[in-house]
């Protein structure tokens, strides 16, 4: 349901008074992954097809390396690495194409090829080595997995991949192969998923593998009501990645687990994060302050929306933005309570060209509701349900509301993919 409609929702909960890619990786070519003494998947090559040290897999070796440091730098908040990412990508392309039969016997080509596809590659380089019958099955299998992974065929790649453990590759492949499977399982089977996710996370530590694994594990916690785990592990990120240019998307989704948990309506959870991340970058946190407001507010979590605002206010925003979306929330908080009166006073100040998207409509419906709210405050009781019904019929007219939202929502995810490299 959009938060639209639920706001709308919530003054029947609460108003007595008048009557809701790919992903970013990084080659790990350091000891230190998680490897265990059971059978390698094509195992380890040999030391001596491992040392053969052919032009073009040094190459590929060189900008692997670049790939890696450049998406650290990614995901600690530099914008401006993305183009030298996507540069990257197209040079690591063309050694790859340019492999003929004999380049793929070097396994370590091989395996780097895998770990450039993981990185969100293209996987049409691999497709030789899918398609050649003569090829190690393991080799094809891994290979013929990523492709179905990348083309986002999440059944055939769980298929494909399904007697694979992570730690029974290359050690360089540990992070970014746990990394892609813990995707082929979130929402079907999360413990699964979990369990893959810490495993990337602690294979590849201060990287750009951990950021995308603890980002996508957090709101999997939430909603398996694992809400201590994802609590820690939600403070660690904002300290250490929450500057990244993704962190957007973990507070998204997030706030978007949270508000369907009714341990996170009220304002004990706001404070004990807000204590917690004290240390934190100030505009990462403000940014998951109202991400929780205006998850909370569709979901009829006033509470949870209230003590967001308020908290994000008290740190001072910068931007003329995110002061309007505080008080537009705080306000929208307001709308259904005592405080009608006093919201409807501030979202007339806050005037619709100066938001965008959704809040554009949280604005409108909040302002209705306070304005019934107030004019029906001291209703008589046959007044009062009129109000019920007139809310009511506000809450129907809504609908013409949702695809407008969806389309935005599509757009945001669109933006994302452009972002990481994964739009084709």
């Amino acid at each position: 349901m959009k938060r639209q409609a639920l706001i709308a929702g919530a003054v029947v909960v609460l108003g007595g008074i008048g009557a809701g890619a790919y992903f970013y990786v990084l080659p790990m070519f350091t000891s230190g992954g998680a490897v265990t003494s059971q059978p390698k998947a094509r195992a380890v090559a040999s030391a001596s097809v491992l040392g053969v040290n052919t032009e073009k897999g040094a190459e590929l070796r060189r900008l692997l390396a670049r790939l890696g440091t450049v998406q650290d730098i990614v995901v600690q908040g530099d914008e401006g690495a993305l183009a030298d990412q996507g540069r990257l990508l197209s040079e690591i392309s063309a050694v790859v194409r340019a492999f003929e039969k004999p380049d793929w016997d070097n396994y370590a080509q091989v395996r780097d090829a895998f770990v450039y596809v993981l990185s969100g590659g293209d996987y049409g380089v691999l497709k030789p080595l899918a398609n050649d019958e003569t090829r190690h099955e393991a080799d094809r299998t891994l290979a013929q997995g990523i492709i179905k992974y990348a083309q986002g065929q999440t059944s055939a790649a769980r298929k494909l991949w399904a007697d694979v453990d992570p730690r029974s590759v290359d050690v360089s492949l540990v992070g970014p192969f746990a990394l892609a499977r813990a995707s082929l399982y979130i929402g079907n089977d999360d413990a699964k998923a979990i369990a893959l996710l810490d495993e990337a996370r602690l294979a590849c530590p201060h990287t750009a593998i951990e950021e995308a694994a603890v980002r996508r594990e957090i709101p999997v916690l939430v909603s398996k009501g694992e809400t201590q785990r994802a609590m820690l592990l939600l403070t660690d990120y904002l300290r250490r990645y929450g500057r990244s240019i993704y962190a957007w998307k973990l507070f998204r989704d997030f706030s978007a687990a949270a508000a369907k948990r009714d341990e996170f309506d009220g304002r004990d959870m706001v404070e004990k994060l807000t204590e917690a991340t004290s240390t934190a970058d100030r505009q990462s946190r403000i940014d998951l302050l109202l991400a929780m407001a205006a998850a909370a507010l569709p979901a009829g979590r006033i509470s949870l929306a209230q003590a967001a605002a308020n908290e994000a206010l008290s740190l001072k925003p910068d931007s003329a933005e995110d002061l309007d979306r505080a008080m537009l929330y705080q306000a929208a908080a307001n709308a259904p309570s005592t405080r009608a009166a006093e919201a409807l006073s501030a979202l007339r100040q806050i005037t619709a060209d100066r938001l965008t998207g959704n809040d554009v409509e949280i604005r409108e419906i909040a302002g209705y509701i306070a304005q019934t709210v107030t004019q029906n405050k001291f209703a008589p009781a046959s007044d009062a349900r009129n109000a019920e019904v007139e809310v009511s019929r506000t809450a129907t007219e809504l609908s013409r509301v949702s695809t407008a939202v969806k389309s935005a929502d599509a757009a945001i995810e669109e933006a994302n993919m452009i972002m990481s490299g994964t739009k084709k």
